[in-house]
């Protein structure tokens, strides 16, 4: 019997749509199948461990996030754009979701490692051009930390909003958003 790549598919969103609105704990086989409309065998067909499973899921929200970072730094505005990637709530609730499940799966953590260099060499190389075109001075305008604070800022808002905490965010997006548009208003208002 062929694997049918459309089964294999709803699979993966079925997980992702779990992990997301309930945690990793309940994307077990028996609820992936159900979400999916299929018989739990199917699962362990096309993904002979839950670890597989939920690693092509990463995958897939991995791809799909770097290419929106490369949209976003290759933008008219890049780092308003980088910005709103990293705000994503449903984006940051999986990828908590991934580090939660990485504190006890050391395949999961290396793969997410993997990708946040990879994330990151991309964000330090669009912000290195960036603070270069705008005349500032790397050492006190040091992309790779440029990139890890702006990342930082975004995570922990989404993190609190999870927890259902808001206080400052407002003041803290505003913050940023002025930030940013310091970096990105045209060099005529610059002036």
């Amino acid at each position: 019997m062929a694997r049918d790549s459309t089964t294999r598919d709803m699979l993966i969103d079925a997980t992702s749509r779990i992990m997301v609105d309930e945690g990793y704990a309940a994307a077990t086989s028996r609820r992936v199948a159900a979400a999916a409309g299929v018989k739990p065998a199917l699962v362990h067909y096309y993904f002979p461990t839950m670890d597989e499973l939920y690693l092509d899921v990463f995958r897939r929200g991995a791809a799909a996030y770097l290419e929106r970072q490369r949209e976003a730094l290759a933008s008219d505005r890049p780092l308003h754009a980088f910005w709103e990637t990293l705000i994503e709530p449903k984006d940051a609730r999986l990828l908590l979701e991934f580090m939660g499940l990485a504190n006890h799966r050391k395949e999961i953590r290396a793969e997410i490692s993997a990708w946040q260099d990879r994330w990151r060499e991309m964000q330090i190389t669009a912000l290195n051009f960036i603070v270069r075109e705008h005349g500032l001075d790397t050492s006190e305008f040091p992309p790779a930390g440029l990139a890890v604070v702006i990342a930082a800022v975004g995570r922990t808002l989404i993190l609190e909003q999870t927890l259902g905490t808001k206080g400052g965010h407002d003041e803290a997006v505003a913050l940023v958003t002025r930030f940013l548009d310091r970096f990105e208003m045209p060099s005529k208002r610059r002036d």
